[in-house]
């Protein structure tokens, strides 16, 4: 338990000032809360919906962190990486 708190709050830190102001202080209240499955869900929601693009390993993390939390991976497989093209 005491990894995963670990991971989620670095994965927060490090991937919560690439979103937009939308979402943002909503998952930080919520990390701070350590309120995770909610943080983390809304996190992957917020980098889907806002297009931002991650690295490969920082996708493969937030995996880990949505199983963890037994969260649906709806919004997670919809987030780019680093690399991937968006057709058009």
């Amino acid at each position: 338990m005491h990894e995963f708190l670990r991971r989620s709050a670095l994965a927060v830190e490090r991937l919560v000032p690439r979103i937009g102001p939308r979402y943002r202080q909503a998952i930080l209240t919520a990390a701070q809360a350590g309120a995770w499955d909610v943080a983390v869900p809304d996190l992957v929601g917020a980098l889907s919906e806002e297009d931002v693009v991650i690295t490969s390993a920082e996708k493969e993390e937030l995996w880990l962190l949505m199983l963890h939390v037994e969260a649906p991976p709806t919004h997670w497989a919809e987030i780019r990486t680093t690399g991937h093209r968006q057709s058009t």
